[in-house]
């Protein structure tokens, strides 16, 4: 048995971290007081740097706020910026069919519309989560078209919506399937387990048996539409994160079924991510890499953000801590809390602004920030405070269980 003296203590200062270091940033400001929904592109000191909201993020955060009332204390500010957030999205940023327009200007005028199933995503999970915290029924019909719609575009390998990642007809992508079980998961707690299971049965199978390749102890961000190998540029991208979150997905779920089927087989491929991702020389979790170990390409969206593989990303060092932690009390391993422990104390070291609070968004190779904004294009209250959430959960019901 894991320690739970140690558990004990791991999880008084991660519930610390995550209420008195980065909550706080994000409720004292991100709220829209005068046209709705949320703020989310914060510089190191939380001056708004940009006004668009970005509806992928809007969702995310309703999200996070719903699920902080749900599932740590039903603080009344966090359901109604929850509710704040859920109005500017139903309100504003529907696009018809169950899908979500992109982007918005501060108003709530349209600047790019459905362009990126991502966004039909976290809208979903956001507006699902919203409706158990609120005891609302009225999004009902809208959650169940959207996910509808959700659903048989995962299906549709034409479907080219699927924004950040450029479609082709070569590929289908992983993260595509990771997304899509976490959301329909979410999605389950409204619409039940008949409603969702045959979506997140094909999301499990996909991910634990089709992408994951054991010749090569990995599973690569694409593969081709029947599931092999691709021995190219695209083919060949690893990202040790999507490894890493996609497998506490399919951990929860084996869990909820009780079935240590899917249980260890998500282990085994949660450790081929970290295994490859670890930098051994300066800690952390690199960005991304190549399946055969040589330079990988920056492609789409890493050479949109300018994101150099071996760059430490803020959301991948988040979902890698509570992949490890999840595992360590899983398998009661004492060699995954170790890991944990590291990592969690290098987060801190390098990461964590002590100064304004939150995390910086990227590092260099050697730990030195390279990107100290705390909310952009990408990063908003999603990830991390996510993955302290979980984490946090997780310890203290295990130092509570008097069986352990």
């Amino acid at each position: 048995m894991v320690d739970k003296k140690r558990i004990s203590q791991l999880a008084n200062d991660i519930r610390k971290h995550l209420l008195n270091d980065i909550i706080p940033f994000w409720e004292s400001r991100t709220k829209d007081n005068e046209y709705g929904g949320y703020f989310t592109c914060f510089d190191r000191e939380g001056n708004i740097t940009d006004t668009d909201k970005y509806i992928w993020f809007q969702g995310r955060q309703v999200w996070m706020f719903s699920a902080l009332y749900n599932r740590v204390e039903k603080r009344s500010n966090w359901l109604e910026l929850a509710s704040h957030g859920r109005d500017f999205l139903v309100n504003k940023a529907y696009g018809g069919e169950g899908r979500w327009n992109y982007q918005l200007d501060r108003q709530g005028n349209v600047k790019q519309g459905k362009i990126s199933i991502y966004t039909d995503f976290h809208v979903l999970e956001g507006i699902c989560e919203f409706a158990v915290a609120s005891r609302r029924e009225d999004d009902l019909p809208l959650i169940k078209e959207a996910f509808d719609a959700m659903e048989s575009n995962i299906y549709d390998l034409t479907f080219k919506d699927i924004y950040d990642v450029t479609w082709s007809p070569r590929y289908k992508r992983h993260g595509i399937r990771v997304t899509g079980l976490q959301s329909a998961r979410i999605a389950e707690q409204v619409l039940g387990k008949e409603y969702t299971r045959p979506l997140i049965d094909y999301c499990l199978e996909q991910l634990l048996y089709v992408f994951a390749k054991d010749d090569l102890q990995l599973s690569p961000e694409s593969v081709s539409p029947y599931g092999a190998f691709v021995n190219d540029g695209d083919g060949r991208v690893v990202n040790p994160g999507h490894i890493l979150e996609g497998m506490w997905f399919c951990i929860h779920e084996g869990k909820k079924r009780d079935d240590r089927t899917i249980i260890e087989r998500a282990i085994q491929i949660a450790d081929w991510g970290y295994q490859r991702g670890y930098d051994t020389e300066y800690g952390g979790i690199f960005a991304y890499l190549d399946a055969y170990g040589a330079e990988p390409i920056q492609y789409a969206w890493y050479e949109e953000v300018d994101m150099s593989w071996d760059d430490k990303s803020w959301w991948v060092q988040a979902e890698t801590l509570y992949a490890l932690a999840l595992i360590a009390i899983e398998k009661q391993s004492e060699e995954f809390l170790n890991r944990f422990t590291e990592h969690y104390e290098w987060c801190r070291q390098h990461f964590f602004d002590p100064e304004f609070g939150e995390w910086y968004t990227e590092l260099y190779r050697d730990c030195t920030p390279k990107l100290r904004d705390k909310g952009t294009l990408w990063k908003a209250a999603y990830h991390l405070p996510r993955a302290l959430m979980l984490t946090m959960l997780l310890f203290e019901k295990y130092v509570e269980d008097p069986s352990n």
